[in-house]
């Protein structure tokens, strides 16, 4: 729902073109829920209600797939493309989101299950949350001025 009313807003707020991702922190504002969204929440709910670390992983795989599916399939039906400066192309806001929180969740579900004995439970979702926060602050704003 966060990364839908990101999206949603970023339609709505800009004019008719809307092609380019502003540079800097405003650009890493309307990245931020998307990838908090995908790269921690996705991450931290599951391994925080699992019942065991295989349950957790998976929960993990399932509920970013689920998410970043959704979030695409909204960006492609509000065609709504940002300019991608690096590559050159124009890509719909939900895959860029996407490509951004895949480090994150990556980096939250390893912090998640190796810096804790069982790797699920509420001290590693708590661990996941708090890696994958760290990580995806310094994401957003790199991605921000890079793009």
């Amino acid at each position: 729902m966060l990364s839908v009313g990101t999206l949603v807003a970023f339609q709505l707020s800009r004019p008719a073109p809307r092609l380019t991702l502003p540079n800097g922190l405003d650009g890493s504002l309307i990245l931020a829920p998307a990838v908090v969204a995908l790269g921690i929440f996705a991450v931290s709910y599951p391994t925080f209600l699992a019942a065991t670390r295989e349950d957790a992983v998976l929960g993990v795989l399932a509920a970013f797939l689920v998410a970043a599916d959704a979030f695409m399939l909204v960006s492609f039906v509000a065609r709504d493309a940002v300019l991608i400066h690096p590559l050159g192309r124009s890509l719909p806001l939900g895959v860029v989101a996407a490509a951004l929180a895949v480090p994150v969740a990556v980096v939250g579900l390893a912090i998640g299950q190796l810096s804790t004995p069982v790797g699920f439970g509420r001290s590693a979702g708590l661990r996941s949350a708090l890696g994958g926060a760290a990580l995806g602050l310094v994401v957003v704003v790199v991605a921000a001025y890079c793009v």
